[in-house]
């Protein structure tokens, strides 16, 4: 895995600024994705590969996969398909995408990896005994919400969307009122070219503002793949499908956030509506190569 240096910039709302020193490649190389569980996903492209939300587990859960404890041994040992990595994206902090302890582990066995994170994630990472020996390649993204940061690794360019993650409304015992019990959490999308490949991971973020996402700059770009949560096929679309049709445009889509034991209506993986193939998960570590 080669050396790679990181450049930051930040975009406020309504700012310009021209990157320069990101890499861009004419070549069209394939595209090798590999679900881990959850919205966790492993993806390599020539010789660059990246984990997303991908290092978690160690129990199970009634709402979502959970990694099988032999690929958590895996993750810790660095071990195909978590070798060579080049850049660990987190979204948030939530233990169903980001676990400190494997990432600490992880970090430990692999030397050259780099973390990208919200502010959140390092400060449960600051918890673990091998944190300190890690602190130079760890990146974080503190800018506003709705703002823009662009980063770029080697042949790896980062957009990164600030923001909410989906709500979660409960009463308070205390007061009786009713709270979102994720208003606090820091939370990141990205938009991901890999040599010259583009992927859009949205994390738990809830894809309801159409306007938003223009303002990212999506849909005046060709979109390789897109993660998104998924959803119950139906002949009439859902705001955030026509959302995901006309803003994020891709050209294909892996649905994640699978919930256990409970199988989507309509099947959604033969649904051609809303891009070009809609692609549902049999399995937690099954993996695709797209030309």
């Amino acid at each position: 895995m080669l050396a790679m240096r990181l450049l930051l910039f930040v975009l406020l709302v309504g700012s310009a600024l021209t990157v320069s020193g990101c890499a861009h490649h004419e070549e069209r190389l394939p595209l090798t994705v590999t679900y881990i569980a959850n919205c966790g996903f492993v993806v390599e492209c020539g010789d660059e590969k990246i984990l997303i939300d991908a290092l978690f587990g160690g129990w199970e859960s009634p709402w979502y996969f959970s990694p099988p404890d032999s690929a958590v041994q895996l993750m810790t040992a660095a071990r195909p398909p978590f070798d060579d990595v080049d850049l660990i994206a987190v979204t948030h902090t939530h233990r169903d995408h980001f676990d400190a302890h494997i990432v600490v582990s992880y970090m430990k066995e692999n030397r050259e990896a780099i973390i990208v994170c919200p502010p959140q994630v390092v400060q449960q990472m600051q918890t673990c005994e091998q944190y300190t020996a890690l602190e130079e390649r760890i990146h974080l993204v503190a800018a506003p919400p709705d703002s823009t940061v662009i980063m770029a690794l080697g042949g790896i360019e980062m957009r990164i969307l600030p923001g909410r993650h989906s709500p979660y409304y409960e009463e308070d015992e205390a007061t009786g009122e009713t709270v979102d019990r994720h208003g606090d959490v820091q939370h990141l999308e990205y938009l991901f070219t890999i040599n010259g490949r583009k992927l859009f991971h949205c994390g738990d973020a809830e894809l309801n503002d159409f306007e938003r996402y223009r303002n990212f700059g999506l849909g005046n770009e060709s979109i390789d793949l897109a993660f998104v949560p998924w959803w119950n096929a139906s002949e009439q679309l859902s705001f955030t499908q026509r959302l995901v049709r006309d803003v994020i445009r891709p050209d294909r889509i892996i649905l994640m956030h699978l919930i256990p034991d409970r199988e989507p209506a309509g099947h959604p993986e033969r649904q051609q509506t809303v891009a070009g193939q809609v692609i549902l998960p049999a399995h937690t570590m099954q993996t695709w190569t797209f030309e």
